[in-house]
């Protein structure tokens, strides 16, 4: 497939008899052309991108995105400072939420809890960590999950983000994942 700016470039040349100007033209063919391509692509990377919503909880200050034309948000179980969403069309779904941890749990103590008594872990594929944070993620049946957990206020409260989806619309998720992570942030100030 040929980029878009080269076509819109070999136009802009055909417009300008190169042999009766010297370099003024030139300047000019190759400033048009690049205006041109930049124009282009921008407008290309924004129909591509799909509406976002950018939000931040009122409790306790996380922030997290997700592209509205493929989640709304529903109930939930009623616990506080927690944020439920589906899909308007599969079976994807997701969650953002914190907590107090006042049970003072590490980040690896939380882990381990999760394995013993949320089940659903059999299969993890991807399991990044640093001091404050873990990612656990893998297949639950036909499904990928995505799940981040990041300890905030010198591990006074847990924010999690995860995201359960088909694995056959993987190649419109997992961008979708990648964005929502990249922009998932526990509050601050802790208080």
């Amino acid at each position: 497939m040929m980029d878009v700016g080269a076509s819109v470039c070999l136009v802009c040349s055909d417009d300008f008899d190169l042999k009766e100007d010297k370099m003024s033209k030139l300047g000019s063919i190759v400033s048009i052309c690049f205006l041109s391509v930049a124009v282009i692509h921008v407008g290309v990377g924004k129909a591509a991108t799909p509406p976002w919503s950018y939000e931040q909880d009122a409790d306790l200050g996380f922030r997290y995105s997700y592209p509205h034309t493929l989640f709304s948000e529903t109930e939930g179980d009623g616990k506080p400072a927690f944020h439920y969403f589906v899909s308007h069309d599969s079976d994807a779904k997701f969650l953002v939420g914190a907590w107090n941890n006042r049970e003072g749990r590490t980040p690896d103590e939380f882990k381990r809890w999760l394995f013993t008594n949320a089940g659903g872990y059999d299969d993890v594929t991807y399991r990044p960590r640093g001091r404050s944070w873990f990612v656990l993620s893998g297949y639950r049946g036909d499904d990928i999950y995505y799940e981040k957990v990041i300890f905030s206020c010198g591990g006074q409260v847990v924010n999690v983000m995860a995201i359960t989806y088909p694995t056959e619309q993987r190649d419109l998720y997992d961008p979708v994942v990648e964005r929502m992570e990249d922009t998932f942030k526990p509050g601050v100030p802790c208080s």
